[in-house]
């Protein structure tokens, strides 16, 4: 194969011609040029497997308890409010609402809406309310009052509207206590007197 670089081989010929004189020279005068053998070759490496590792042996780790996170504020709040229903529930059975409104300071709106939530009701007043005997009684001597005058006020020809301003009731109590009494009261004709209120 002829080399790319002869221009650079016949460059360097003049010094290894020169090189090669003095080696004949210093063989001439009794020199020995020793020739280095070259290093043995190196052993195979040889993998040998390695026998695995004894197991270990098995140990159960204690457990140690692990406390529960601190309850959050809105299960705090139904905590507290569990426990309101609880107490109520307690007191409506021997209690009216007035004495559970006493006694627990919750108010009655907050105690109404439980009492359709969890389906219980309280203790019935003896006293007071529209099933006492002295409201009963207060209610019918008005309504007899109430006859006189609406009776009085027929004869005089005042038609249901004024009657109804004058007796400070509304139409619908009137037409009740007409119904309920039997009494016969005219209403006003169509184009007749009737009163601005």
């Amino acid at each position: 194969m002829i080399s790319n670089h002869l221009s650079l081989v016949e460059a360097l010929r003049p010094k290894a011609n020169e090189l090669a004189a003095q080696v004949a020279e210093f063989v001439a005068a009794g020199g020995e040029i020793e020739e280095i053998e070259p290093p043995p070759p190196p052993k195979p490496v040889v993998y040998v497997p390695q026998e695995p590792p004894a197991p270990k042996p098995f140990v159960r780790r204690r457990v140690e308890p692990v406390a529960p996170p601190p309850p959050t504020p809105l299960e705090i709040q139904q905590e507290q409010r569990r426990k309101r229903v609880e107490w109520v529930m307690e007191l409506a059975p021997d209690h009216t609402q007035s004495e559970v409104i006493d006694i627990t300071g919750i108010g009655r709106r907050t105690l109404l809406s439980m009492s359709k939530e969890f389906d219980f009701k309280f203790k019935r007043s003896s006293h007071g309310g529209h099933n006492s005997p002295g409201f009963i009684k207060a209610a019918a001597e008005r309504e007899a009052s109430l006859v006189e005058r609406i009776n009085a006020f027929k004869e005089l020809g005042i038609s249901r509207r004024r009657l109804c301003v004058k007796l400070h009731i509304t139409g619908t109590t009137l037409t009740r206590i007409l119904e309920k009494y039997s009494i016969d009261y005219p209403k006003s004709r169509a184009g007749g007197q009737r009163c601005a209120a």
